[in-house]
């Protein structure tokens, strides 16, 4: 569904835009057939105007997304695609418009290509069962009956056109993203053409830089297509006969895409940047169509939402006033009436809100993107309460316009800290003077405050990405002291507030299970017996209940919490000053775990006495927050304090836990916590900020029971937040790209070019082209800019509709888990294989390959049969079928199906079964095969068990990267096998090998052949690149792509998420990027168009051959002979 920002879009569709309102960025440009009208979709209507330019009309409105429109070769009917239904469907309707009618039901979902000459078909192109990856297929589609749709080909393409007489195919194959610029290496994209009478295949156009798009001329001897020959994509023609290849624009910087053409050839239609463009043959250059919106009604230049969730939140010292971030801005409440009052209204995103001493103000940052400052706000009227106030004053306190994050204040009020750019840190006076750069980073760090405002303590990552915790004095007096020393990661290090512990996550005692440590900064608290902490225990128990010189009267000021009243600032007791002490000597040593198995515990943080130290974890299959009381006694075991987890934990002075969770600002007394069963939270993100977990609040998305509610009524301009949405996407590719010459562009100039373009943006499906735009300027991979959470500054905090009645259930076209003969006579289907693991596959339901169903649900099928018609119902209703077998005979098969979607999980399955059969075949037994789908640890785990399943008794083993899509598991996998081999063992009676145990991993050392293609990615090519570099073995198959950069993520206000590509990867032999610079493998070899999904695979084949002759070589190597000690001459 398309999400417009526009309240008067929003609810009647594109009919609301302004009257003089310009059309940018129209989607699927289509031609009337005499090329004098256009139809294109656009803020997810289908549009019509004329070619010349003007007022464009609507034909549809519905709350669903229609694309793709088509003009049929008469021109009177349009085609189009909607998902008004679920799934992406196709219907037609009158050109001039009228109603809809759907022309198709199968839930897989269209995408619609072209109309066939007769008028009657389509050409669309539908994902099926006929392949395990890139199952895609072209497809005629019958608009005047209901039947079947027809398989042109069995194989994956994108982009065709029919010829005129509808006998061959033009079609892509490969291709980066369409907006990415100067992509060059094997995932290029290629023009193919298809015979249908011949059924052949023919390659046209390859070329490093990319073709794509063809489209037949109307006399079938050549096409149009756009090519990147020149470094950018343009409108070319080729001529079949003679190979005669021309370039017919001349853009420099904005790429020819969706071109599209008359069927009368005398006009063509193309996208450039976001505007139309038509091109005349003979013409020369292309003329640009200026489109505006044909209405009288004009939208609200603002946007108007309730927001109920909050990003960000600070709590008073008191817990009894709540600064939190929501939808950008800042806001405040009381936790009574909670009726927010908002501090900033800014297209900025505000964010990290830290309250001054005394409530006298708020520091925040306010972040524009290309500028990032901190600022202060403070209330007009000091004589209220903050949440009594109606304006505020705002004050600039840092002015350098880096970007900054992490922001703290320092436990004495005096001092301010924060992260810039990719990890400096500073620190300076809360007014932002004399600011010092405290610590040099090219990562930001993970720190806490000493509560004497003294010291720091921080993880940060070394030059091999492994985080220590390290304690830095800040008058930098001394040099950092590195505390944890060890090479697996820690993180989230939090001082006790008495001053005597340090406490923080590590993975140090193995696997990876996250583990609690602490050290005890004095010796002599590191020394304390065991006893001694009982009898202080219980001098406090007895103390505390025997308090003297207790005098009646006083117990209801004590009860509240020891605070002095300030009018309307905030009650707070002056603390006595903790002086921090440290024994230096081997502090490192003097660490501590506290062990909970099976449990990654995140989220410290210390109860204001530092008597209990708290945390997020799972403990006996119970995710909640826990607390340990401290110093832990032997093997003592936290106990439950709260139900759910929160990000920004802080125990108050009062005893309460204040955080977000949920979404909400919540407090709870963690002495009187419930011990029901939470539901279920993801695991907390890396980057944890003094207490909770980043992140988590976001991942639970059950409001918490306990948390302050709220509805706060916001106002802003769409055009304004996309603008700076736009801005922060460009400034963290500036900032945090590994590359710092950005694709070699002029990056400013980039901004200059896109950002007026986002600020025109009416919906975020235009707002993210242009941010893809704008990343396609750098020419990387691991881009890309996704949204989610919020689904637009109107997404899920909007309050809900009315109730309206709701289906109870979802049609969706089903399987039976058995693939069928294409154009079977009938009567009947006919089974072509059983997918392993599938609905024919299981006892009770069980069919077999040759076998006919000749009816479902009792109705006889017919091989021109909609599948739809038989299999579209619930996912959990069973289907009767008439089967019947080899031998003629019949019987009845009640089967339950499965969806689309879990078939090509078995598809995969089936795949792995005949590649392993056939390198069984192929090698006489003597290798093994396995493939490794993605570079992940449960993927890592399952090679490891079939480096013995599949490789035990073998020669040689077959390793099959290809279709990985990358992940950071090649050293694993490396450290499998290249184990070295220093020695045998021999036990009495046994045969030569080696101890399992002895070893990091499952190993092996016998040859290998490594197989990878144009589509495995990332640490999927580093793999190859290193078996290449190690001289492991030999690799075959088809360069890999040249996508290899390291990649996180960040969120972009509440647009969505930007990836984040950070660390490149370079080749140790000769230095060069890996980027841009595919694994070539010592035998390239491509597969042809409709070889693989047949079982024809010649990669594999040729794999196999190459590896019985590593075989062959290694069988000759020379081997020790064994020689006992007894049989050595001096000890006969």
């Amino acid at each position: 569904m398309r999400h417009l920002i526009s309240l008067a879009a929003l609810a009647l569709g594109a009919g609301l835009v302004a009257a003089d309102t310009p059309i940018r960025f129209p989607n699927n440009p289509a031609l009337s057939p005499d090329g004098t009208q256009l139809t294109f979709d656009w803020a997810g209507d289908i549009w019509l105007a004329s070619t010349s330019g003007g007022p464009a009309k609507p034909l549809t409105r519905n709350v669903g997304r229609d694309r793709q429109p088509r003009f049929s070769p008469d021109g009177k009917t349009l085609a189009f695609i909607s998902d008004r239904e679920g799934s992406a469907l196709p219907f037609t309707m009158p050109a001039a418009g009228g109603p809809p009618s759907q022309v198709a039901f199968h839930t897989a979902g269209y995408s619609l290509l072209d109309w066939h000459a007769n008028g009657k078909h389509l050409l669309v192109q539908s994902t099926r069962d006929h392949y395990w990856r890139h199952g895609e297929r072209f497809f005629l589609l019958n608009t005047a009956t209901r039947q079947a749709d027809e398989l042109l080909f069995d194989d994956y393409g994108t982009e065709a056109s029919l010829s005129p007489d509808g006998k061959r195919i033009l079609f892509t194959r490969e291709g980066p993203a369409w907006w990415r610029k100067g992509y060059y290496g094997s995932q290029s994209a290629q023009i193919w053409m298809y015979d249908r009478d011949s059924q052949k295949f023919y390659p046209l156009l390859r070329h490093e830089r990319g073709c794509r798009s063809p489209i037949w001329k109307p006399d079938g001897k050549g096409f149009y297509y756009t090519g990147a020959q020149d470094g950018v994509f343009n409108l070319r023609e080729y001529d079949i006969a003679t190979g005669k290849d021309r370039r017919l624009t001349d853009f420099k910087e904005d790429q020819v895409v969706q071109p599209s053409l008359s069927r009368d050839g005398s006009t063509l239609v193309f996208r450039a940047l976001g505007d139309l463009y038509t091109w005349k043959p003979g013409t020369g250059k292309p003329a640009k169509i200026l489109l505006t919106v044909q209405t009288d009604f004009t939208p609200p230049q603002d946007e108007k939402r309730a927001l109920t969730s909050a990003t960000d939140v600070a709590f008073s010292p008191d817990g009894l006033e709540i600064a939190f971030i929501a939808g950008g801005d800042l806001w405040v409440m009381d936790t009574e009436l909670k009726e927010p009052r908002q501090i900033t209204a800014t297209a900025e995103e505000e964010k990290e809100p830290v309250w001054l001493p005394e409530g006298e103000g708020l520091l925040f940052i306010c972040d524009g993107g290309k500028s990032t400052d901190i600022f202060r706000a403070t209330r007009k009227d000091k004589a209220k309460f903050w949440w009594l106030n109606d304006s505020f004053s705002i004050e600039q306190v840092t002015k350098d316009g880096e970007a900054k994050s992490d922001l703290s204040l320092s436990p004495n009020g005096k001092s301010m800290a924060y992260s810039r750019l990719r990890g400096d840190f500073y620190i300076a006076s809360v007014n932002g003077e004399n600011p010092r750069k405290i610590l040099a980073s090219w990562n930001e760090i993970d720190y806490d405050w000493s509560p004497d405002s003294q010291w720091l303590v921080y993880s940060q990552y070394d030059r091999e990405f492994n985080r220590d915790i390290w304690i830095l004095p800040v008058d930098l007096s001394r040099p950092a002291y590195n505390l944890s020393r060890h090479p697996d990661n820690e993180s989230n290090p939090v001082w006790s507030p008495d001053g005597k512990a340090i406490a923080f996550t590590s993975r140090r005692a193995g696997g990876e299970e996250v583990d609690i440590y602490y050290a005890w900064l004095k010796q002599e608290d590191d020394e304390v017996l065991a006893r001694d902490k009982r009898l202080q225990k219980a001098i406090e128990k007895l103390e505390k209940a025997r308090p003297k010189g207790k005098a009646a009267g006083k117990g209801e000021d004590e009860a509240k919490g020891a605070f002095e009243k300030k009018g309307p600032g905030f009650r707070e007791k002056k603390e006595e000053s903790v002086a921090v002490k440290i024994d230096w000597s081997d502090l490192h040593k003097r660490i501590n775990r506290l062990s909970l198995p099976e449990s990654s515990e995140s989220g410290l943080f210390w109860s204001p006495d530092s008597k209990r130290l708290a945390f997020s974890g799972t403990v006996k299959g119970d995710r909640a927050t826990y607390a340990f009381d401290f110093p832990p006694e032997g093997s003592a075991s936290p106990k439950q304090i709260s139900s759910r987890t929160g990000s920004k934990a802080k125990w108050l002075k009062s005893g309460q836990v204040a955080w977000l969770s949920g979404g909400l600002p919540a407090s709870f007394n963690p002495s009187a916590a419930t011990t029901t069963t939470p539901a279920p939270t993801p695991a907390a993100l890396p980057g944890f900020r003094r207490g909770g977990t980043l992140g988590s609040a976001l991942a639970e998305t059950t409001p918490d029971p306990s948390g302050y509610r709220f509805s706060a009524n916001q106002k802003f301009n769409p055009g304004e937040r996309f603008a700076v949405g736009f801005d922060h996407c460009w400034a963290a590719m500036r900032d945090h790209f590994y590359d710092e010459k950005l694709g070699n562009s002029d990056w400013e100039a980039v901004r200059n070019k896109y950002r007026p373009l986002a600020r025109e943006a009416l919906d975020l499906e235009t707002f993210t082209t242009v941010v893809q735009l704008m990343l396609g300027e750098i020419n990387a991979s691991h881009l890309g800019f996704t949204t989610g959470g919020f689904a637009g500054p109107r997404g899920p905090q909007t309050p809900a509709a009315p109730e309206t009645p709701t289906r109870g259930w979802t049609e969706s076209t089903r399987h039976l888990g058995a693939r069928l003969v294409e154009n079977y006579p009938g009567p009947g289907w006919k089974i072509r294989d059983i997918l392993p693991g599938g609905p024919a596959d299981r006892a009770k339901s069980r069919l077999f390959p040759g076998e006919v169903i000749l009816k479902i649900g009792g109705l006889d099928l017919k091989p021109a049969l909609d599948p739809a018609l038989v299999l579209n119902g619930p996912a959990e209703k069973e289907v009767k079928l008439t089967v019947q077998a080899a031998d003629g005979k019949q019987r009845e098969v009640t089967l339950l199906p499965t969806s689309f979607l879990a078939v090509r999980n078995l598809l995969y399955r089936h795949w792995l079964d005949h590649n392993q059969t056939m390198v069984e075949k192929l090698s006489g037994g003597k290798l093994g095969y396995l493939h490794i789908s993605a570079m992940d640890m449960s993927s890592f785990y399952k090679f490891e068990e079939e480096l013995y399943s599949q490789g035990a008794g073998k020669e040689g083993l077959v390793i099959d990267v290809r279709e990985n899509g990358g992940g950071s598991t090649a050293d694993h996998l490396l450290t499998a096998l290249t184990q070295p081999v220093h020695a045998i063992a021999v036990p009495r009676g046994g045969v030569e090998g080696y101890p399992q145990d002895r070893k990091v991993y499952a190993s092996w050392n016998k040859p290998i052949v490594v197989l990878c293609n144009q589509n495995s990615f990332s640490n999927a090519e580093i793999f190859s690149h290193a078996i290449k570099a190690l001289n492991r073995g030999k690799v075959v198959g088809a360069p890999t792509a040249g996508a290899v950069i390291s990649t996180g993520a960040k969120s972009i206000m509440d647009l969505g998420t930007l990836r984040m590509p950070f660390r490149g990867w370079y080749g140790i032999q000769d230095g060069e990027d890996m980027e841009l610079h595919g694994a070539v493998p010592h035998v390239v070899l491509w597969p042809n168009p409709a070889e693989m999904p047949v079982g024809i695979d010649r990669q594999l084949e040729k794999g196999v051959q190459v590896l019985k002759s590593e075989v062959e070589s290694w069988k000759k190597l020379p081997k020790p002979a064994l020689r006992k000690a007894t049989s050595r001459p001096e000890n006969k």
